[in-house]
C-alpha cells in the first residue's frame, strides 16, 4: 500500500509503500525505541526522523525525548465513496492540517518556525480502505526535542 506525503509549501512529495515491522511502545502508547516501521503504523504523538523524496519502504519512528525531525499532531478520516482526486484530497488535508496546526502550536503555519506536512491516501490504498488524513510539524533540518504542542514559535 501506498500514501502520498506532503509539505504544506510543496516542497516535498514522498510515497510511502507498506513494509511492517513491530512498534516499540509504552503501555500510554509512547514510542520508546528508534524503529523503522510501515507509514499506516503512525499515530498522533509519534515523532520521526527525516523524510526523503521518492517513494518510501519505511518510516523511522524515534522517541520524542529524543532528538527528532516531524511529530504527527492532528488526524482524520475522510468519508468514503469514490477517490476524489489528488487535488481535492490536498485542499482537504491542507484545510484540515493548518486549522489543526494553529490550534497544536499555538500560530498559523505563517507565523510559525515550523513546518507543516501531512500524508493522504492515494488512489491505490484509498481502494484498500484507506481514509486517514495525518498531520505533521517539526524541521526538515531535525533538532527537535519533545513536544511542539503549544511552543508558540
Amino acid at each position: 500500500m501506498r500514501r502520498t506525503w506532503v509539505a504544506a509549501a510543496g516542497i516535498a512529495c514522498l510515497v510511502l509503500a507498506g513494509c511492517a515491522t513491530g512498534v516499540p511502545r509504552n503501555t500510554a502508547g509512547q514510542v520508546t525505541a528508534e524503529a523503522s516501521i510501515d507509514a499506516f503504523q503512525v499515530t498522533v504523538g509519534d515523532c520521526t526522523g527525516a523524510m526523503k523524496e521518492g517513494d518510501v519502504s519505511s518510516l523511522k519512528v524515534i522517541p520524542c525525548d529524543q532528538p527528532h525531525y516531524f511529530e504527527a499532531y492532528a488526524r482524520t478520516d475522510l468519508e468514503d465513496g469514490d477517490f476524489p482526486g489528488e487535488d481535492e484530497l490536498t485542499k482537504h488535508a491542507n484545510t484540515f492540517c493548518s486549522e489543526q496546526f494553529k490550534t497544536f502550536i499555538g500560530l498559523s503555519t505563517k507565523d510559525s518556525a515550523y513546518d507543516m506536512f501531512y500524508l493522504y491516501p492515494v488512489k491505490e490504498s484509498w481502494a484498500t480502505g484507506d481514509r486517514e488524513v495525518l498531520c505533521f510539524v517539526g524541521s526538515t533540518s531535525g533538532k527537535v526535542t519533545g513536544t511542539l504542542k503549544g511552543v508558540e514559535k
